[in-house]
């Protein structure tokens, strides 16, 4: 049987059909898994938000734990501020040294300023309450005590 050329148009029209529907095709999945990989980050995002924040109501409760134990000296405390660091250090929070560093007001808060010697000028020469970064980002300031070289006033 010889093929028309009307049967050639229609085998060309099906072909096109075809190369159209897959296309389209391509396209849908290639929307699905965009919007698959996007519905992923944005749960991340929330996780790590809600994470965030209930990180930052413990980190007072954190200070009170220190100071009982600064107080009572007491091994079963010192324990479970020992767990507690470990469960909040593998969700990402770290503290960062701020005791005799250059003041970085990104990191921390002045309470005020101490007469100190000229090498510890600009530097933290106590801190008052530790800083806390969660994932590399600060979630809460050191509040420091910055030294300030005396100025020796002259007539």
């Amino acid at each position: 049987m010889k093929k028309t050329k009307n049967d050639n148009h229609l085998e060309e029209n099906q072909k096109s059909a075809l190369e159209q529907a897959l296309d389209q095709a391509k396209r849908y999945a290639a929307d699905y898994q965009n919007l698959e990989k996007r519905i992923n980050e944005e749960k991340s995002s929330w996780i790590k938000t809600a994470n965030k924040d209930l990180i930052i109501k413990l980190l007072p409760v954190l200070d009170d734990l220190y100071k009982a134990n600064d107080h009572l000296k007491d091994p079963g405390l010192t324990l479970i501020i020992q767990k507690l660091n470990g469960i909040l250090n593998k969700e990402g929070l770290t503290t960062f040294i701020s005791l005799g560093m250059p003041f970085n007001p990104e990191s921390m808060n002045s309470l005020g300023t101490a007469e100190a010697d000229e090498q510890k000028d600009g530097r933290v020469v106590e801190e008052v309450r530790s800083g806390y970064k969660l994932n590399g980002q600060v979630i809460r300031p050191a509040e420091v005590i910055v030294g300030q070289k005396k100025v020796e006033l002259t007539n």
